[in-house]
């Protein structure tokens, strides 16, 4: 008679676990241009943007009905022309019949508070939302606002129109007395809309958009904004200039090129910078030995935009005589007719560079991501100095990346004493140092809280060599 078997897990059990995918940070590599052709609807379902891809995004384009002659066409053109090609861009809408300016209607109603939502109700529109930001008596409607991103559609000035609430209210009206998007609120909209584009522009801002717009961006991690100016004010340096007033702001966040259509010969330079945003999207690719600066266009020239034909004076009027002294506008200039640059590839703040901003911007990611990979793929990271360890390391893979990129370069901390740990005139061999202190100089209540002990971090940046001096030296 044959034996009973026994599985082997009686023994032996085995439990495969399939460990959980690490989630890639953002890449950093795709622009946004926002047009008003009116093609892309801003209200209902796939609204707002479009993506499209270097290799088919002609035909995409024209499918979704844009035109050969439309801004945002040939915006794209431009962008997918640089070489190497950008592999994505994002196209997204301002919409011309949105709610801009709006009143209280000659009925205030009764019953709203503070907070309720109107939507106003007009034939062949439709999404438009507004926020009730005062109220009178009784619950009557004194003070409305548009909100970024539910302005609308298909609106038309017009005075008493009927809404509905998220409420109590009844009976308010409104008066529109202005439509369609400004270019800061559709950039806004964009952004609530998609997360993954970076640099973006709006094509039908003017100087004092790009101003509006710096504003805002300043506050937004993670994305920037590139303005196109041919302003006379600009050229010839008046104190009111937007390059002067987003200068004086600081604004770290805000590229801006003076460009001209020269006569209207070259009507293109109109959207210049979209080819700034295409060359340095395509240089981004964060492998190894890719760092780039933006001064020299990363080493490649800028396809379907042409120099400025300017004087040095008026040279010196736009970039300044130093970036520290502003106000930092960009241009496009030839020397000795062999070479044609993009310089100086500053951003609107004193001593600060695109390729600075960019790098940075991916560094924070990446340890954002490298840390919140750690604690989802772990039962947990203990409160304790091994558990600190494993907080350390993630955050030096992140910077393993950019110091592999070429951005970080080994050298001497000539910063501030961290912690103690690391001190003026220490080498750092990798150009980072990551540094922390004890889980025994923490509070009983944030080890209570689950805190971690804060992390340092010091970055010695590579660099990039912008202007030479050669002295030669001849005997005869």
């Amino acid at each position: 008679m044959g034996s009973t078997t026994f599985p082997l897990s009686i023994i032996a059990d085995v439990t495969v676990t399939t460990a959980t995918p690490q989630v890639a940070a953002p890449t950093f590599n795709i622009a946004l241009v926002v047009g008003n052709s009116n093609v892309i609807p801003t209200v209902g379902s796939n609204a707002r943007i479009r993506r499209y891809l270097q290799a088919t995004y002609s035909t995409q384009m024209l499918n979704d009905g844009f035109s050969a002659d439309d801004p945002e066409y040939i915006c794209a053109q431009i962008y997918f022309s640089q070489q190497p090609p950008p592999p994505e861009l994002i196209i997204g809408a301002q919409d011309p019949t949105a709610l801009e300016t709006v009143a209280v209607g000659n009925a205030a109603g009764t019953g709203y508070v503070v907070g309720d939502l109107l939507t106003v109700v007009q034939a062949g529109a439709s999404g438009g939302v507004l926020r009730i930001t005062t109220i009178g008596t009784g619950g009557s409607v004194t003070g409305v606002a548009t909100q970024v991103g539910q302005q609308g559609t298909g609106y038309s000035n017009s005075t008493g129109l009927a809404t509905t609430t998220t409420g109590a209210g009844t009976g308010a009206t409104i008066d529109i007395t202005a439509i369609g998007e400004s270019p800061l609120q559709a950039f806004q909209a964009c952004r609530m809309a998609n997360a993954d584009w970076y640099p973006g522009m709006v094509i039908t801002a003017t100087d004092s958009d790009h101003v509006a717009i710096s504003q805002w961006v300043q506050s937004q991690l993670g994305t920037l904004y590139f303005g196109t100016t041919s302003s006379a004010a600009v050229l010839n340096a008046q104190p009111n200039s937007a390059l002067k007033t987003i200068f004086a702001a600081n604004s770290s966040r805000t590229w801006m090129q003076y460009a001209t259509t020269q006569g209207n010969l070259l009507p293109n330079q109109a959207y210049f910078v979209v080819a700034v945003m295409g060359q340095a999207m395509a240089s981004n690719t964060q492998l190894a030995n890719s760092a780039y600066t933006e001064k020299f266009s990363g080493g490649v020239p800028l396809v379907g935009v042409f120099t400025e034909p300017l004087t040095q004076a008026q040279v010196i009027n736009i970039e300044g005589t130093s970036t520290a002294t502003g106000p930092n506008g960009n241009l496009y200039l030839n020397y000795a007719n062999s070479f044609n640059v993009l310089e100086q590839g500053t951003m609107m703040a004193p001593n600060t560079f695109f390729d600075q901003i960019l790098n940075l911007d991916v560094i924070a990611s990446n340890i954002q991501f490298s840390i919140m990979n750690l604690l989802t793929s772990v039962p947990k990271v203990p409160q304790t100095d091994a558990g600190q360890q494993l907080l350390i390391q993630a955050v030096e893979s992140a910077l393993a990346i950019s110091a592999n990129t070429g951005f970080l370069a080994p050298g001497i901390w000539n910063g501030q004493n961290i912690i103690g740990k690391i001190v003026p005139g220490q080498t750092l061999p990798t150009g980072y140092a990551v540094v922390s202190p004890s889980y025994r100089t923490m509070s009983a209540a944030d080890i209570q809280a689950r805190k971690a002990p804060p992390i340092y971090v010091a970055l010695i940046e590579a660099g990039a060599v912008h202007f030479v001096t050669v002295a030669v030296f001849v005997q005869v």
